[in-house]
């Protein structure tokens, strides 16, 4: 059974806003240990988990996730903020990590935006899942500018303060 997203949005103050977040925090989470029980590939937006979009269509489907369409004020591009109250009928978090961790890490990751999120999450992929040691070069040809204005040096920060690789042990000039 996988675990359960409700109490993991619960468990980030109510609310994750975006599907790209949503799916960079569960990748993150699962590197430190969750064992969500999602499977991912690379997409796009870095590490994407098919299974994990269907149930959260399933938990909005059956009312345990609250699904509210917004638009960017800047564009008017939509977006979704995913809200919950109560626990759904998941795995609960706290028997597969203990769960202080859990919102240690949660406060971290909603404190950064979803671009940060989606640096830190490929970041980890293509030095961990690829196995590429130039894994900034590779970052940069996939990413482009997402890496400009300090993002990329703030999701590698935020790699380390997770206890992530490749940001465990790189040198203060990474």
């Amino acid at each position: 059974m996988t675990v359960d997203i409700p109490s993991l949005v619960v468990a980030a103050g109510g609310e994750i806003v975006g599907k790209i977040r949503l799916q960079k925090v569960f990748y993150l989470l699962d590197q430190m240990g969750l064992n969500s029980g999602f499977s991912y590939e690379y997409f796009h937006y870095g590490p994407y988990s098919e299974d994990l979009a269907e149930r959260v269509e399933d938990d909005v489907i059956f009312g345990q996730l609250h699904a509210d369409q917004r638009r960017r004020l800047s564009d008017g591009v939509p977006y979704l903020a995913y809200s919950a109250k109560v626990s759904g009928d998941g795995d609960v978090l706290g028997t597969r990590m203990p769960f202080d961790r859990i919102q240690t890490a949660l406060v971290e990751m909603q404190r950064r935006s979803a671009t940060v999120l989606e640096l830190a999450a490929t970041i980890h992929w293509l030095a961990v899942m690829e196995g590429i040691p130039d894994w900034k070069t590779e970052l940069i040809r996939r990413k482009g500018a997402k890496t400009h204005n300090n993002r990329d040096q703030q999701a590698v920060e935020l790699l380390r303060t997770l206890g992530l690789p490749p940001a465990v042990g790189l040198s203060a000039q990474a």
